[in-house]
């Protein structure tokens, strides 16, 4: 039996009943998060918390309880007796349950809070040759660094892209390549790693910001530079990074290979420096836990 976290409570996950009222079933008015757990240790719940905090802040969604995240995981992580597992913690706050109208309710009501883990497969888990993935123009709107539950453009392209037999959706936005429908993309080019700056289009990425960390440890220079769908010619690598995938290495955009169609150095050394890491913290999590 699964046990989720509700409104304060920790219940089977069956139990769970959410107002058909919830602004955030109606009007899609809410906030996620997703953190990691590597059988002993959340990977940079800091990070994951600082997110959380912003996501929150600007869609005006106030939830007194919010640094109580992390021991929410954690125990989540022990009544679902996932300790010695990889797994997933999923966090979604919305701003409640008030009669439906576009102003928000007078006075406020309580956040709708619900978070639930589960083991799972790594994403990356048996692509470590490499994947394809489709360019499509951006159809979300402006307000791509709050990480919104508001996912119907991200999802409708993810589906396109798997119905044509491709792992990503990557999208062009003015010619210009921001970010995928659940991944942050960097770019390889003579030897230099580039992924598009934070912005309100992109989603600041935990594991996009540790990638560029433990690349400029490992003496890789990186630059925080948007690259364009018509300078992929020139690119020798791209990969890809999320969670519940760390890193990806991409061989293929639409119909172009890129560089010979393997994974390259650069990505190859990130991937290693990166599970090196992940390694020690498993001897010492106390380090990003």
């Amino acid at each position: 039996m699964d046990i989720a976290f509700f409104n304060g409570r920790y219940i089977p996950k069956d139990d769970v009943n959410i107002s058909p009222d919830d602004r955030g079933f109606l009007f899609a008015e809410g906030i996620y998060e997703v953190v990691r757990w590597y059988e002993g240790f959340f990977y940079d719940m800091e990070s994951h918390l600082a997110r959380m905090k912003r996501s929150l802040r600007e869609t005006l969604i106030q939830w007194t309880e919010e640094d109580s995240f992390p021991v929410i995981a954690g125990e989540l992580i022990r009544l679902n007796n996932l300790e010695n597992s990889s797994a997933l913690i999923y966090l979604q706050v919305t701003r409640g349950s008030a009669k439906r109208t576009h102003s928000f309710p007078v006075p406020p009501v309580s956040p709708t809070v619900y978070a639930f883990a589960r083991d799972f497969v790594p994403e990356n888990t048996g692509k470590e040759s490499g994947i394809g993935i489709m360019l499509k123009e951006d159809i979300r709107w402006s307000r791509c660094d709050i990480k919104s539950v508001a996912l119907l453009p991200n999802t409708l392209c993810f589906q396109e892209a798997v119905g044509k037999g491709f792992f990503e959706c990557a999208f062009v936005r003015n010619g210009i390549i921001t970010e995928c429908s659940h991944s942050n993309i960097f770019f390889v080019k003579k030897g230099i790693v580039y992924t598009h700056p934070e912005s309100v289009y992109v989603l600041s990425g935990v594991t996009r910001k540790n990638i560029m960390r433990v690349a400029r440890k490992a003496g890789i220079p990186v630059k925080e530079e948007a690259i364009s769908e018509k300078m992929l010619g020139d690119i020798q690598e791209i990969f890809i990074t999320n969670t519940s995938g760390e890193i990806t290495p991409v061989i293929a955009v639409d119909s172009l290979i890129i560089a010979d169609g393997l994974p390259g150095p650069v990505t190859r050394i990130i991937r290693e420096r990166f599970n090196d890491e992940i390694c020690s913290f498993k001897h010492s999590p106390t380090a990003l836990s």
